[in-house]
């Protein structure tokens, strides 16, 4: 039995500049962090005792022969790529839904391939593990979406990540004191809106519009700049929240369906509120709302926002790893 914990991330700052298409001409960035809310993937080895050889537990069963015959696409990919022929059962629970902005798929398909690397006995690097999950998403299953998701459940932390106009992808640590995560933690807050749908949609239009949208990017691509010098200097963090606010609305430009009336409403109820900022997590059109406030405007957000559910979350400083781990 092999288990493996890979976290879910909130991204702050750069979100479309991780497009291929984007950042293989004018290069891009991310600001993001993962948090303490985790996707968990299980593998038990199958005896010769069952009419299956591979048995896949998800928000459906699965019961197949070989893994071709496996509809789920992630765990087709990924067994298939790493050709694996053990018999096995595989099972996923997750802190919180998918399909909700949050990364979950990355985090599945990472977790997933470090327990298939872990079975083989494969030693493997977070780097691997993002640059074959973006092999599952984008190449074999064929996910619109960007590059930043797999990194950050594969490193983990409060990271920032560059993307190079010749394809390099480099990850970095952000250096900060425990007292400024510790300020800027206790300023977010995390709504969920109840909409849980897939992105794809808006993630197709988004990557279609790249070429009119060069100098909506090219902004928020300096916002990581802006965002790192703020969480790195002496600037009060209400700067950061600014800087949130203005990033929301260059995003809602890039694609129709980003935001809708709900979202727009309750961001509004927010901002009313006191929050200085904030943005849709994900692609946008569902999930998770996140806020940024000073502590004393939050009990206020609250009351504003009685009708949606608050996430309890904190930093997460690790990425994908194996919690368990028994020969059978």
């Amino acid at each position: 039995m092999i288990i493996s914990q890979t976290p879910f991330r909130i991204s702050f700052f750069g979100g479309g500049t991780d497009f291929p298409d984007y950042y293989r001409e004018h290069g891009g960035a991310v600001i993001l962090t993962t948090i303490d809310k985790y996707c968990y993937i299980s593998i038990h080895g199958l005896g010769p005792f069952f009419k299956y050889r591979i048995k896949a537990n998800y928000s459906r069963t699965e019961a197949v022969d070989h893994a071709r015959d496996i509809q789920h696409p992630l765990i087709r990919e990924s067994l298939m790529m790493l050709d694996c022929t053990k018999s096995l059962e595989i099972g996923h629970i997750a802190d919180l839904p998918g399909r909700t902005g949050i990364g979950s798929s990355s985090s599945f398909t990472v977790g997933l391939l470090h327990a298939l690397h872990h079975l083989h006995g494969d030693p493997v690097s977070p780097e691997d593990l993002a640059r074959e999950a973006i092999t599952v998403e984008r190449e074999r299953v064929k996910d619109t979406g960007g590059h930043q998701d797999q990194y950050a459940a594969a490193y983990g932390g409060f990271i920032r990540v560059d993307f190079r106009t010749d394809g390099r992808i480099t990850v970095r640590q952000l250096p900060l004191p425990a007292h400024r995560l510790t300020e800027l933690q206790d300023r977010l807050m995390i709504f969920y809106t109840g909409v849980e749908q897939s992105a794809e949609t808006i993630l197709t239009e988004q990557k279609s519009k790249i070429g009119q949208n060069i100098a909506q990017l090219q902004e928020m691509y300096s916002m990581v700049d802006q965002a790192e010098n703020i969480l790195s200097g002496e600037t009060p963090l209400s700067a950061f929240g600014d800087l949130l606010h203005q990033s929301w609305m260059r995003k809602k430009s890039l694609a129709s369906g980003i935001s809708n009336t709900t979202i727009d409403d309750a961001y509004a109820k927010a901002r009313d509120a006191g929050a200085r900022g904030g943005k849709l997590l994900g692609a946008g059109g569902r999930g998770f709302l996140l806020v940024y406030a000073e502590p004393d405007c939050h009990s206020g957000i609250r009351s504003k926002l009685g009708d949606l559910v608050e996430v309890d979350f904190k930093f997460s400083p690790e990425g994908s790893k194996i919690i368990f781990a028994r020969d059978e």
